[in-house]
């Protein structure tokens, strides 16, 4: 059997290696796919334990508000907050004629801690050996690029 070797570098991708943009997508593609395992034993998505995540932190939250948190378009909302209240850990309380507040159940708890913990392991695996400070730093900056107002 032989083995194929590693592509090399040539001139197109050389091309791009100055480019920050490039790169935070090649780092996105990884750390999802990641995450997406790691969440998996609990047949969660990112997105479900991103809304677990938030609920558990602000019981009493409306669809809609969670979404807008999370930068989730309404329309996907729905669906999702649906699979979840199907599998027993979210519940919702109509607060007024049209709004639901959204809280955990003791299931929902119990997952969310488990994502945490998932979570947690993922972000160890990843960046551990980033020092604490140099990570602060990059979740600064980059939670800064993609909040601007003046960019899509």
């Amino acid at each position: 059997m032989s083995e194929t070797k590693p592509a090399q570098p040539n001139a197109n991708v050389d091309l791009l290696d100055d480019q920050l943009g490039y790169h935070l997508r090649r780092l996105s593609v990884k750390v999802m796919a990641d995450l997406s395992d790691a969440l998996e034993p609990q047949k969660l998505t990112p997105a479900d334990a991103s809304i677990l995540f938030v609920i558990g932190a602000n019981a009493g939250m409306t669809q809609s508000e969670v979404g807008k948190a999370l930068g989730i378009f309404r329309a996907n909302m729905a669906p999702l907050v649906g699979r979840l209240v199907k599998r027993g850990f979210i519940e919702r309380r109509t607060i007024d004629g049209r709004s639901q507040a959204l809280k955990l159940t003791a299931a929902g708890a119990a997952a969310c801690r488990q994502a945490k913990a998932a979570v947690r392991e993922h972000e160890d695996r990843l960046f551990g050996s980033l020092p604490a400070v140099a990570k602060r730093k990059l979740v600064k900056e980059i939670r800064a690029l993609w909040q601007r107002d003046d960019v899509p």
